[in-house]
């Protein structure tokens, strides 16, 4: 039986499992593997700030989670098939893991996260 997001443990294996399942993605994994090359000990940390302070109202994350979109937009345009993809792995990867309120609110938080930034960055691009 699956339990609800509780802890920041719980938060450290949904962020593990679905950047493990990204990273090979043929529309979302080149971004990040190579477009960004991401060094994955430094931002999967911030990723659990970020993650823990949406949901269980945690303090440790610091930063501008829009800033580094922008620089990767300027490298590849992220397009709403990105968001799109990003999005439903995530919600994949909650669903296959959690159920309960804080699940829902994951994933709800993560549609929200993903419509605004495809927004932003298509109108960017209209510039």
């Amino acid at each position: 039986m699956k339990h609800d997001i509780e802890t920041r443990e719980d938060i450290i294996e949904f962020v593990n499992a679905f950047y493990g399942n990204m990273k090979p993605d043929d529309l979302v994994g080149h971004i990040f593997l190579e477009v960004e090359q991401v060094d994955f000990a430094k931002h999967l940390p911030k990723m659990y700030d970020f993650w823990e302070m949406l949901l269980l109202d945690g303090s440790n994350y610091r930063g501008a989670p829009m800033q580094p979109h922008f620089r990767v937009n300027e490298k590849t345009p992220l397009t709403p098939a990105h968001f799109d993809r990003w999005l439903e792995m995530f919600k994949e990867t909650i669903d296959s893991l959690f159920e309960g309120p804080k699940a829902e609110e994951a994933k709800s938080k993560a549609f929200n996260i993903a419509s605004t930034w495809s927004y932003k960055l298509e109108y960017l691009r209209k510039l």
